[in-house]
């Protein structure tokens, strides 16, 4: 009981008090006035506790039924003190209040008609006045009661929906700040690396020049060199950046160039070399060896003051290793500054380790190792290709069966067709088309989730859609790509979504975004034109209640409306707490009851 109470708002408070007057100016009448009260006190006093409590422990107890013992033990109570108080009939209207404070929408009728006419009329009669003064102040009690519960369903909607507002204001500020701090980050190391090792290679080669310019221009030396420096002081302050990018090169291609570009800028001797089977890494893995090779080139000639850089790449089966090593005048401590620190947290992200050693007077080196997937338990990754255009189907395989990492079980040509490959084959990655005859891709992402949870689905389309590639990847598949993307990157993308990541398209992941931004304003707008449901519940959460009625499960529920398990069980959550219930099977009860559905 006592846990009831500490839920109670302030206008229950106010109902309790209204009841507690009405009793006791029953007891008070008796005392004050005995003559008011024709039959034994102790009779009108037991049947007036007994209306008193009893329909407190019916709340309690069976909430669905409150409202009809309210209205029968307070109507049949007063039929009984029009022949045994005539003089206390009066005070029927501050239960009439309390039935009009406890009334909804759905059952205001049946319990404003008791009480605003037949009870008063009933009591008149009996009391031998005219009840038509009566049955007045009875129905203005109720009206008066039941536009104050009008006033508070209003007030506990208006706080529901603030209080959601707010929650999807923090939480969308939360992801935008997340967002926000993490692009900050990426970018400052961007800047640091593109802009900071453009500028050390102007400074470097600008040095190099002055020795070979008349003396009367070393002053413009000087100052180039000054304003260079200062340049990249500031760059290297403000954190702010450009993005670069994806390299269009292999790895080894692509640190080859730029350690010739370099060597022209800085004239310092830089020697490149591959060792070992050069094999097809993910762009990630490129880009960060890349800046890796970046940053280690400018502290050679910058700190370490290096004439010659010799830089190795080293493939084998488990990893890569990228190998920097200068003749400058090295040091005794390495200092991890914010292009070292930038290098680390690169090769972290990917699983890689840096490794640096340097002692003074005999240079730097430095090592970076990124550890390479590991290969499938089978030796290949086994695809099925899933289009209804058998143009797209056969270019697909051919460009995946160029690589030897993939082999194509086979083709289909819709969901149907696809489900039966899947039955018989089980594929560890199924490509498939969004759009085709039959059952299209989503349906069929949906079934194959269900019956083979740990199989990966990546989905394909010719045109970039949001909200599709938002409702794909809610379902459950690991990848949503375009057909025009780029056949290594196809590949790539590939060997990532097998090895447990997941892989969206660059393009559609800014339109999902400003797609979640567009959501949000609609949000705001809809929730001050939202639906007075009942108990402030959303339109979503009546879809659902509804389901949940007919005998569906969360499961069900979630495919019929296109939402993940955890997100119908995170609504029903929220509805069960607005009906004040503890689970689905109260939830029905009381929808059936009050007829919600």
């Amino acid at each position: 009981m006592l846990s009831i109470l500490k839920k109670w708002f302030w206008y229950d408070w106010v109902v309790l008090a209204i009841r507690t007057t009405w009793l006791a100016i029953i007891v008070i009448s008796g005392f004050i006035n005995p003559s008011l009260i024709i039959t034994p006190l102790w009779i009108v006093w037991m049947f007036a506790l007994l209306v008193y409590v009893i329909p407190l422990i019916v709340q309690y107890r069976k909430r669905n039924w409150y409202l009809a013992v309210e209205v029968l033990s307070a109507g049949f109570f007063h039929l009984y003190l029009a022949h045994a108080a005539p003089g206390l009939l009066w005070s029927f209207v501050l239960f009439a209040m309390i039935i009009g404070l406890a009334s909804s929408r759905r059952t205001y009728v049946w319990t404003g008609i008791p009480c605003g006419l037949v009870f008063p009329a009933l009591n008149g009669q009996l009391a031998d006045r005219l009840p038509y003064e009566f049955m007045f102040s009875c129905s203005f009690g109720f009206a008066i009661g039941f536009a104050f519960s009008i006033l508070i369903q209003s007030h506990k909607q208006a706080q529901i929906i603030q209080e959601q507002k707010q929650l999807l204001e923090r939480h969308i500020t939360q992801i935008e700040e997340l967002t926000l701090m993490e692009e900050r980050h990426r970018l400052s190391h961007e800047l640091h690396d593109t802009i900071g090792h453009a500028l050390t290679s102007l400074i470097v080669g600008v040095e190099s020049l002055r020795s070979s310019v008349p003396a009367v221009q070393i002053e413009r030396i000087d100052s180039l060199v000054g304003i260079a420096q200062r340049s990249l002081n500031d760059i290297r302050n403000h954190l702010h950046q450009l993005s670069h990018g994806p390299l269009s090169y292999s790895l080894s291609e692509s640190l080859l160039q730029l350690t010739d570009e370099f060597r022209k800028s800085t004239g310092v001797t830089v020697s490149f070399r591959a060792i070992g089977n050069e094999a097809l890494v993910m762009q990630k893995m490129n880009f960060c060896l890349y800046r890796c090779l970046q940053e280690s080139l400018t502290n050679a000639v910058r700190h370490g003051q290096a004439s010659a850089v010799s830089v190795q790449l080293h493939f084998d089966s488990h990893q890569l290793r990228l190998q920097i090593e200068d003749n400058g005048i090295g040091t005794d401590s390495i200092r991890f500054g914010f292009g070292l620190n930038g290098i680390k947290e690169r090769l972290e992200q990917l699983h890689g380790t840096l490794s640096v050693h340097s002692q003074l007077g005999q240079g730097t080196v430095v090592i970076c190792n990124i550890p390479l997937q590991a290969e499938p338990l089978h030796g290949h990754i086994r695809l099925l290709i899933v289009d209804d255009q058998t143009i797209v189907a056969d270019s697909l395989r051919h460009i995946l069966e160029q690589d030897a990492d993939f082999i194509v079980i086979g083709t289909a040509g819709d969901g149907h067709e696809a489900l039966e490959h899947c039955e018989r084959s089980r594929p560890d990655i199924v490509l498939m088309d969004i759009r085709m005859q039959g059952m299209n891709g989503l349906e069929a992402l949906l079934e194959m989730k269900q019956r083979w949870p740990d199989m990966k689905v990546v989905l394909m389309t010719t045109f970039e859609d949001s909200i599709q590639a938002a409702t794909a990847l809610e379902h459950g598949a690991e990848g949503y790509m375009l057909k025009s993307i780029h056949p290594r990157e196809l590949t790539e993308a590939l060997k990532l979504i097998y090895s447990g990541g997941t892989w969206i398209d660059q393009s559609i992941a800014t339109r999902v975004f400003e797609e979640m931004k567009r959501q949000r304003e609609q949000l705001e707008k809809y929730s001050l034109q939202q639906e007075n449901y009942p108990y402030g519940l959303t339109k979503r959460e009546m879809e659902i209640l509804q389901h949940l009625s007919d005998g569906l499960r969360y499961k069900s529920i979630a495919a019929k409306l296109f939402l993940s398990e955890g997100t119908v069980r995170n609504y029903c959550s929220t509805l069960y707490s607005k009906l004040g219930v503890s689970n689905r099977e109260e939830a029905i009860e009381l929808a059936r009851v009050e007829s919600i559905v």
